[in-house]
């Protein structure tokens, strides 16, 4: 009798193991979301930000953030340099209501007043906006199908007309 449920005990001791390797719906997800996006020319980083919730910035806290991004080479003289992401907090200055600068790095003041208008129109879905001189990227909540695509490329591609501009 103890020999049976030594076995038992064994062989669900295993089983579980297996359910921890079995990856969760959201996982899932986001593997054919991430997988779809590289076949459409998508470029997706990982980046490292301010948690800017009310706890995150009480506890200095970050968060690893998924940027899918569009390359384009931009004139080397006028070549964008900044992330701004929204906030809970206090807004930077010359951003809306709800935006900060999170890096040090910022654009011309003619871009940052474009830049600004662009922030005020995106959807609330969208939430790290990010330009470097070999393209420009967006986070954002990753919890639509890959249906939402076409809208974060158009979104981006506004973006690069606005910067090069």
């Amino acid at each position: 009798m103890i020999v049976n449920l030594i076995i038992i005990a064994a062989v669900l001791t295993l089983a579980g193991a297996f359910m921890w390797l079995k990856p969760s719906p959201r996982d899932r997800h986001l593997n054919r979301l991430r997988s779809k996006a590289l076949a459409e020319g998508f470029k997706l980083q990982s980046v490292r930000l301010s948690d800017t919730s009310v706890e995150g910035r009480v506890n200095d806290a970050h968060v690893l953030q998924t940027l899918y991004q569009l390359k384009h080479d931009f004139d080397k003289e006028t070549a964008p340099y900044f992330t701004v992401q929204r906030t809970t907090g206090v807004s930077s200055a010359f951003l809306p209501d709800g935006w900060k600068w999170a890096d040090k790095h910022r654009p011309p003041e003619a871009v940052t007043e474009r830049l600004s208008d662009f922030l005020s129109d995106l959807p609330e879905r969208y939430f790290v906006v990010d330009a470097r001189p070999d393209g420009v990227g967006l986070a954002w909540e990753e919890r639509g199908d890959v249906d939402e695509l076409p809208a974060i490329r158009e979104t981006l591609e506004r973006l690069i007309k606005l910067l090069s501009a």
